[in-house]
C-alpha cells in the first residue's frame, strides 16, 4: 500500500530567466533559458518518493512525453501505473519566467484540461493511504475525492495558483469540505478565505482538520483546532532558484508525516527539504535524501 497518492500534472518546464519582469507592453532580454522535468504532481511525487515514501502518481501526458522524464520517475520509485499517456494531445509544458525571487507561469495544460473526459484513474485512490488533489480540474477531482471518501482515504487539497482561476467558490467549497489537509500560501488563503467568505484564517478549520501555511522567507505555519505551530524560515545554503520549493515543503512534510512524527516536526522538515531544492535551477534537480533532511533536523534541534 502506497503512503502518499498525489494527482496533479507532469509538466516539462522551460524556466526562462530575466533580470526583472517588463511592464506591459514592453520588452527585455534574456538571461538564460533551460529545460527542466516538472509539474506539481511529477515535483511533489518524485521528491517524495526520494525521501522514502511510497507514492503512486495519477497524471495524463502527451504522446510526446519524454522517456527521460518516465525513467527518472521509475528509477526513483514513483509507482506510474496511473500515468497515462492520451493520443492526440501534447505533454503539459510551463513557461515560468523568474527574476530571482518571484515567477510568472503560462502553461499549456496539454490533456489535464480534459481530465474529467477520461476514466477515472482508480488505482493511485485505491492503493494510497493519503489522496494528495494538487493541480487540475475540478470536476475529475470531484470524482477522485468521492471515491477516496468511500473507500475512507485521507483527502489533501493542494490547489495551488489554480484556486485564482480554475476553482469557483462552489467547486472549492465541494472538495474542501472532505479535506483533512489543506496546503496553501497566503496568496491562495485569502481567495479560499473570500470562496467561503471568512474573515479570520482559523475558521478555514471549520472546513479542514488541518491547515498549513506557507510564508516564503517568513516560515510556514500549521493550525489544528487546538494548536498552531510556528515554523521558522529554513534560510538555504545557497539560492539559486525557488522553482518546485513548495512541492519539496510538501514532499518533506509527508516524508516526516509518514514516519509518525509530529506536526511541527513535519514543518520542519518540508522547511528543510525547501531549503535544499532552492539551491540550484529547476525543481527536480538536486532533490534531497531522507538522511539529508534528518541529519539538519538533528542541527537544529541541538
Amino acid at each position: 500500500m502506497n503512503f502518499l497518492g498525489v494527482f496533479g500534472h507532469v509538466v516539462m518546464d522551460y524556466i526562462i530567466s530575466v533580470p526583472e519582469f517588463p511592464k506591459p507592453n514592453a520588452s527585455i532580454g534574456i538571461s538564460s533559458s533551460s529545460r527542466f522535468f516538472g509539474g506539481t504532481g511529477a515535483n511533489l511525487a518524485r521528491m517524495a518518493s526520494r525521501l522514502g515514501v511510497k507514492t503512486s502518481l495519477a497524471s495524463y501526458v502527451g504522446e510526446n512525453f519524454p522517456r527521460d522524464f518516465y525513467e527518472a520517475l521509475k528509477e526513483d520509485g514513483v509507482d506510474l501505473e496511473d500515468l497515462a499517456v492520451v493520443r492526440g494531445y501534447s505533454t503539459p509544458m510551463c513557461y515560468v519566467f523568474t527574476d530571482g525571487k518571484n515567477q510568472l507561469n503560462f502553461i499549456n495544460q496539454g490533456p489535464m484540461k480534459d481530465a474529467h473526459r477520461f476514466g477515472l484513474q482508480e488505482h493511485t485512490v485505491e492503493s494510497s493511504r493519503i489522496i494528495h488533489i494538487g493541480t487540475g480540474r475540478p470536476k475529475y477531482y470531484e470524482k477522485v475525492v468521492a471515491l477516496g471518501k468511500e473507500l475512507d482515504r485521507e483527502i489533501a487539497f493542494d490547489p495551488g495558483q489554480e484556486i485564482h482561476y480554475v476553482y469557483s467558490s462552489n467547486t472549492f467549497k465541494k472538495i474542501l469540505k472532505s479535506t483533512k489537509y489543506f496546503f496553501c500560501n497566503e496568496t491562495e488563503l485569502k481567495k479560499a478565505m473570500r470562496f467561503l467568505n471568512l474573515k479570520r484564517k482559523k475558521d478555514i478549520l471549520k472546513h479542514a482538520e488541518v491547515l498549513i501555511l506557507t510564508k516564503g522567507d517568513k516560515g510556514s505555519e500549521i493550525h489544528t483546532k487546538g494548536e498552531k505551530f510556528s515554523i521558522p524560515v529554513i534560510k538555504p545554503k545557497r539560492f539559486v532558484d525557488s522553482t518546485g520549493a513548495g512541492d519539496a515543503y510538501r514532499a518533506g512534510f509527508y516524508a516526516a508525516l509518514s514516519r509518525d512524527c509530529e506536526l511541527n516536526v513535519c514543518g520542519l522538515a518540508g522547511g528543510v527539504a525547501a531549503s535544499m531544492v532552492v539551491g540550484t535551477m529547476g525543481a527536480q534537480t538536486k532533490i534531497p535524501l531522507w538522511r539529508d533532511i534528518k541529519r539538519r533536523l538533528n542541527k537544529i534541534s541541538q
